[in-house]
């Protein structure tokens, strides 16, 4: 059994069904697993709770945040990705855990399950579940507050760990998707793929961001403002000598 800390952080909005599942897979992985069955942990189900459009660094910087004094590592794990042989022990650099389950997916699945965007290379990306070591997280601020809707959040993130020299490191986890359309992404009339304003908005932001190295400094943990709507304890469980409890935490910002 391992003494450090985790803290998954799955975010959320308008997906109930998917939620459903996670949290039910959820209880059979992390009680079961050879692994992560020995894992001191907090699963936190982070749900926006207003109108804005969604905004996935923001919920992962209140997850974070909420969990603070507790998590010597975070991960934060996409609710359409469930663990099925992965790894979750703590490392003391950035980790992207995800390997085989992310890549080439249907785009816009309720309109043509066949048509896909070809995943960029895994050295490119982190994204889908990815953990996070406490002090690194604080170095970087957290995420950016500033992506509304789809997209680049994650990119932002890992430009955050490649401007302080900070190394990823990445093992073969596998996770099963659970299929939906991307809001980043839309199919046209000429059956095309395109980007949605989502994604076009969001590409001058991180541009925009980018044009100072030290951008970064201003825009994330430490200048976050939420509010706690709710923060319920759905589940606990004491195995191998170590503690398992899950989270439901509504907020708003």
């Amino acid at each position: 059994m391992q003494n450090k800390k985790l803290v998954i952080v799955v975010p959320y909005r308008n997906r109930q069904r998917q939620y459903e599942i996670f949290l039910f897979h959820s209880k059979i992985y992390f009680n079961e697993d050879k692994l992560d069955k020995y894992l001191n942990l907090k699963l936190c189900f982070l749900e926006q709770s207003n109108e804005k459009p969604f905004n996935l660094g923001s919920l992962n910087n209140a997850g974070f945040l909420i969990n603070e004094k507790y998590l010597d590592y975070i991960v934060i794990n996409n609710i359409d990705f469930l663990p099925m042989i992965a790894d979750y022990s703590y490392s003391k650099e950035p980790m992207l855990l995800i390997k085989h389950g992310y890549n080439n997916l249907p785009i816009v699945p309720s309109k043509d399950p066949k048509l896909i965007v070809k995943s960029p290379r895994r050295e490119n990306v982190f994204l889908g579940s990815v953990l996070i070591p406490k002090d690194i997280f604080k170095k970087v601020n957290g995420y950016s507050n500033s992506y509304w809707g789809w997209g680049f959040e994650d990119t932002d993130m890992r430009r955050r760990l490649e401007t302080n020299n900070i190394k990823i490191n990445y093992r073969d986890g596998f996770y099963q998707p659970l299929i939906h359309d991307n809001l980043g992404y839309e199919i046209n009339e000429e059956k095309k793929v395109i980007p949605t304003k989502y994604h076009v908005d969001n590409q001058k932001t991180f541009n925009k961001n980018w044009d100072d190295n030290k951008n970064y400094l201003k825009d994330g943990i430490n200048n976050f403002k939420f509010q706690i709507k709710s923060n319920e304890e759905i589940y606990k469980n004491f195995r191998n000598g170590a503690t398992f409890e899950i989270r439901h935490i509504k907020v708003d910002f």
